[in-house]
């Protein structure tokens, strides 16, 4: 995989505007489905060994968030 340069935009920053795969549903997601809400977004590699070492507790994190309005 060729090593692709990425620019951090500025925190607190709007989201830019995305439509992306769900890769467990096929079904795109929009960043406009997220209008008005607060959303977390992590680009991740799931066999990057940091992700892997942390992988339980990002998924702990997204049960325990899924019943709130976050």
């Amino acid at each position: 995989m060729a090593a692709l340069e990425s620019h951090m935009i500025a925190l607190d920053s709007p989201m830019p505007r995305f439509d992306l795969p769900d890769t467990a549903s096929g079904k795109i997601i929009r960043s406009q489905d997220f209008a008005n809400r607060p959303v977390l977004v992590m680009f991740i590699c799931n066999h990057c060994p940091f992700v892997v070492h942390v992988r339980g507790e990002l998924s702990k994190l997204g049960t325990d968030y899924q019943s709130s309005a976050l």
